[in-house]
């Protein structure tokens, strides 16, 4: 029997917590009743169980795949939020919301949130049991707006928030788009030399009998085992990009990575920049919202995507909990540029922490552009140059030995 974890209060106002057993949600909401308590939350405890299919098809509980874009939930908490502010009430939005997106996995997913606010269980603890596709920032923010009775506002600046987010993705990845796209072209052709045009010449040249240049035969004997062993090959490196990714699942090595990545020249710096800007953006979010500072940046810190970064935070969080300030405390982890505790000491002394924390998240998006721009047009003519000469290589490897020839005849 399910088992559900609650939040109430008793007749004297005393908050009260626990586990009740019940069938259902409602159920265990009559029960509570009858206990004479005010239930405030009401979530089901979900045992954790080794899945293998988890493993094998990465599909959730609801089994749905996971494949909501962030343009998606975009969309959805809009739509949410502009039906709450026309007076419609809530499980009927969610209602319209289950049928009106073209994504099966989001639908599945409204459908149950549906389900469990009708059984008496708030939307943020609601969302909770999907964190998948809503990050404990986005719960946060509809908690906020729930507590404070204004969730359309909340979840209207959500919104603008999570567009911003998706904007500095795209702004990334169409950035290293075209230097990826130029890598995946030169590996096609490659392959295609050494499988289908190579042991063309490879069978001339053994007709000729005679002994070949030491870079001629190189080429041939990597194409006569790139063909031989190329199924092999594949296997070896889909297993070598899952191990890779079995590894990182492990906090200490994708710390290990991440720290890497960072001293990586151009890309560490684009890395530190958008960490810095979904950092200063959601933490001047928060603290406008009127989240405690604590807490705000608890939620932070983990929507910076590297780990260094979330470890780095949780660390200045503890020292801004024994009182030392902010910018203090972020300028002694030394992960995030000069910069910003510069600019936070300055909102600080002011008192307009949140303003200056959007005017940090402002610079360094700006600088995200450049540096985007700046490691993009680097990437090409390098790339470009090592792809011609692979392609040329080949191409004098192949021609050596007829340019002997015509020597010798001649």
């Amino acid at each position: 029997m399910p088992r559900f974890e609650y939040r109430a209060k008793n007749l004297e106002g005393q908050a009260v917590h626990g586990e009740v057993l019940a069938g259902t949600s409602s159920e265990a909401l009559q029960l509570l009743r009858r206990q004479a308590v005010l239930v405030t939350s009401l979530q089901e405890k979900v045992e954790k169980v080794f899945n293998l299919s988890c493993l094998v098809t990465g599909w959730n509980r609801q089994g749905t795949w996971r494949a909501i874009r962030s343009k998606e939930l975009v969309v959805f908490t809009h739509q949410l939020a502009t039906l709450i502010r026309a007076g419609v009430p809530l499980l009927e939005c969610l209602d319209i919301l289950s049928t009106e997106s073209e994504n099966p996995a989001l639908q599945q997913v409204v459908k149950h949130i549906r389900v469990d606010v009708e059984g008496g269980t708030l939307l943020a603890h609601a969302l909770k049991r999907h964190p998948t596709v809503f990050h404990e920032f986005y719960r946060s923010m509809v908690e906020v707006g729930e507590t404070t009775g204004r969730l359309d506002e909340s979840l209207t600046q959500l919104a603008v928030y999570l567009g911003k987010q998706a904007q500095l993705r795209a702004k990334i990845f169409s950035g290293l788009a075209y230097p990826a796209l130029l890598v995946s072209v030169a590996m096609i052709v490659l392959i295609f030399l050494l499988i289908w045009v190579v042991p063309l010449f490879s069978g001339l040249f053994q007709d000729m009998g005679e002994s070949l240049p030491w870079l001629t035969q190189v080429v041939i004997d990597l194409a006569e085992g790139v063909r031989e062993y190329f199924f092999l090959l594949t296997i070896f490196v889909g297993s070598l990009v899952m191990g890779v990714r079995w590894m990182l699942k492990n906090p200490k090595n994708r710390q290990a990575f991440d720290g890497w990545v960072l001293r990586v020249p151009l890309l560490g710096s684009v890395i530190q920049k958008a960490a810095t800007v979904r950092f200063s953006r959601t933490l001047g979010f928060l603290v406008r919202r009127g989240v405690p500072l604590l807490s705000a940046l608890g939620v932070a810190g983990t929507v910076t995507g590297n780990k260094v970064f979330e470890q780095s935070i949780k660390l200045a969080t503890t020292a801004v909990q024994d009182g030392m300030p902010i910018s203090e405390a972020l300028r002694a982890r030394q992960v995030f540029p000069p910069m910003v505790p510069q600019m936070l000491k300055v909102g600080e002394s002011t008192g307009s922490i949140d303003v200056m924390l959007e005017k940090i998240a402002d610079f360094f998006d700006q600088e995200v552009d450049r540096t985007v721009a700046t490691l993009t047009s680097m990437l090409e003519p390098f790339i470009i140059l090592v792809v011609g000469c692979g392609i040329a290589l080949v191409v004098v490897a192949m021609y050596l030995p007829i340019f002997s020839i015509g020597s010798v005849i001649g």
